[in-house]
């Protein structure tokens, strides 16, 4: 009897408890170089080799390491979106690119060749940021070897694997803070016929009822008003109630639809929601 009171004692001390948050899934990671000379990353990618071998290598050690990849592939071959990307951007590009991407995190890195007598070695410095945001996380340099090869990738691999345990450290310390100070995204909010104050039937007045939502509903943000734009970038939401852009974009539309009574659409790209007036 001794025996199988304990076996259940045991099982319910392993049951999960209601006040137990549900674990938060690792975050989405996407690779780039560094902007150079204003090339954006696709072109640097596509064009230029040691780039192109080292994000290949970064990768490699990120999938060894059984870290979840955002995919970039759809971007790369959606033409439209390549070339809203050229029509120049205000924000960071790559942090532009990570967020459509749908990623957490991004590594940027800018990589070097360093000849060494008959010896060459790789050179890697890391930036990890904040995809919604462009905010520095965390950096770390990786170096190879000095070797006599012509196998440049194989230099790449060792440099990013004598990077990677502190860039990984930084990811973690960043991810472990979500629960608390909420997940990044980013709100554009278009007006085409309407003014940004304009007062509705009711008195209330529209830029007021649309902030006051985003107080309640996110954890903090930061807003920029125009005449015809609301952008809050980023808001900072709780990863429970909203588990992805998609569901906090249809419920501030709820608030256009019911509360507002304006009719919008709605666009969401990786973490980033835009609401524009219908005409």
């Amino acid at each position: 009897m001794k025996t199988i009171f304990l076996i259940i004692m045991t099982i319910i001390t392993f049951l999960p408890t209601k006040s137990q948050e549900p674990i938060l899934s690792q975050p989405k990671i996407v690779v780039l170089p560094k902007s150079l000379d204003g090339t954006d990353a696709f072109t640097l990618m596509r064009n230029d080799k040691l780039i192109n071998t080292t994000a290949t290598a970064i990768k490699t050690v990120l999938v060894e390491r059984k870290l979840e990849l955002a995919d970039l592939e759809q971007l790369i071959t959606n033409a439209d979106f390549n070339k809203a990307l050229m029509s120049g951007l205000s924000s960071d590009a790559n942090a532009f690119l990570a967020s459509s991407a749908d990623a957490d995190v991004y590594l940027e890195f800018e990589v070097q060749i360093i000849q060494e007598g008959r010896g060459r070695k790789v050179n890697i410095n890391f930036n990890v940021k904040e995809a919604a945001t462009a905010k520095t996380i965390g950096s770390a340099p990786g170096v190879s070897e000095s070797n006599p090869t012509n196998d440049v990738g194989a230099l790449c691999i060792i440099a990013v694997n004598n990077a990677m345990d502190r860039i990984m450290e930084q990811v973690r310390a960043y991810w472990a803070e979500l629960p608390k100070y909420g997940k990044p995204m980013m709100v554009t909010i278009a007006f085409n016929n309407t003014k940004v104050n304009s007062e509705l039937p009711d008195g209330k007045y529209i830029d007021e009822e649309v902030e006051e939502w985003i107080k309640k509903n996110t954890k903090s943000y930061r807003m920029s008003v125009t005449d015809k734009t609301m952008t809050f970038s980023p808001v900072y939401v709780d990863y429970i109630k909203y588990d992805s852009p998609t569901t906090f974009g249809r419920e501030l539309r709820r608030l256009f639809d019911k509360g507002l009574g304006m009719k919008i659409r709605l666009q969401n790209t990786g973490k980033s929601i835009r609401i524009e007036e219908s005409n």
